[in-house]
């Protein structure tokens, strides 16, 4: 008889201390929130990546808790999400300004723990191309700013705003590209990297007309008050623009624009002044005009 209510003391000792186990094995008391991000602050088009780490009072297989990502924008709920036991990290691209924070919830089976991440500024995006420059009929420099702490930028081609091509993998902020056609117009865009994210969203896009540079052949004072000018034609031009002023290195005015010839002749100058030109082309493609670069100056003392 006393062995057998032994037994059964025993046995209920057993039963009592079995949903302890259970307790300490598959509850959630406590854990950390990793990030891909290095910073306090990101960019409108970045991506990046929290995760669930350290997690305490937990066991190996992670199947036992569920987890919920909701993401929060200057205080408000902004994306939310049901639990899943299937991964214990999420994915977030930024999509505009505000101070973002995720709200962590990791579930088990008979306690759930919640923790906000650190705050994140998300910014206005950063790249944007500054300048698209024609180096000659068949070459353009793209320059585009600098971002804060990017490793590398690609930059993408396009002629017809659809299929676009990388030009260039690179850490510096400008390039050239080559063998392009004269009077063609191009397309840019730039995409950049940086520790911890990744960059979806392209910059504003840019273009540019390859055309080459022009030289002024001829500039004399026929007769008085006159002054005859000659120019080479320029690969990719639709016209010129003729500048003048009255210092090799004052301010140039423009004096005459010409669509496709390459001669100008300016009457009723005043006589005895000496004068300075220059010349550049340009290409108008609809509303758009694309400019080359100016050609050295020339001087000529008016009869």
């Amino acid at each position: 008889m006393k062995r057998t209510l032994a037994a059964l003391l025993a046995a209920l000792m057993l039963l009592t201390f079995l949903p302890l186990t259970s307790l300490s094995a598959r509850a959630c008391t406590g854990f950390d929130i990793g990030c891909s991000l290095s910073t306090s602050y990101a960019y409108v088009g970045e991506e990046i990546q929290w995760w669930v780490e350290n997690v305490q009072g937990t066991v190996p297989d992670t199947g036992d808790f569920k987890y919920r990502f909701n993401v929060y924008r200057n205080g408000v709920l902004y994306s939310e999400e049901e639990y899943h036991d299937f991964s214990n990290w999420k994915v977030y691209c930024f999509t505009s300004p505000g101070s973002y924070f995720v709200r962590v919830s990791v579930k088990g089976k008979h306690y759930t723990a919640q923790k906000d991440s650190s705050v994140i500024n998300v910014k206005a995006p950063p790249h944007r191309i500054t300048k698209v420059e024609p180096l000659g009929a068949t070459s353009l420099k793209i320059t585009w700013n600098r971002v804060p702490g990017a490793r590398s930028y690609w930059l993408f081609r396009s002629t017809d705003l659809d299929s676009w091509t990388l030009v260039r993998h690179t850490t510096g902020t400008s390039c050239s590209n080559t063998y392009l056609k004269a009077g063609t117009r191009y397309f840019y865009k730039v995409f950049y990297d940086r520790d911890g994210v990744s960059n979806w969203l392209a910059s504003s896009i840019a273009s540019g007309v390859p055309m080459a540079k022009t030289r002024i052949t001829s500039l004399t004072s026929p007769s008085a008050r006159r002054i005859r000018m000659t120019w080479a034609r320029a690969a990719g031009a639709s016209g010129y623009q003729v500048a003048m002023a009255t210092s090799p290195n004052g301010i140039y005015r423009t004096v005459r624009i010409v669509t496709g010839g390459t001669t100008a002749i300016f009457s009723g100058v005043k006589s005895g002044s000496a004068l300075f030109f220059k010349v550049r082309p340009y290409r108008r493609i609809y509303t758009t005009t694309y400019w080359g670069q100016y050609s050295a100056y020339r001087s000529v003392r008016v009869k």
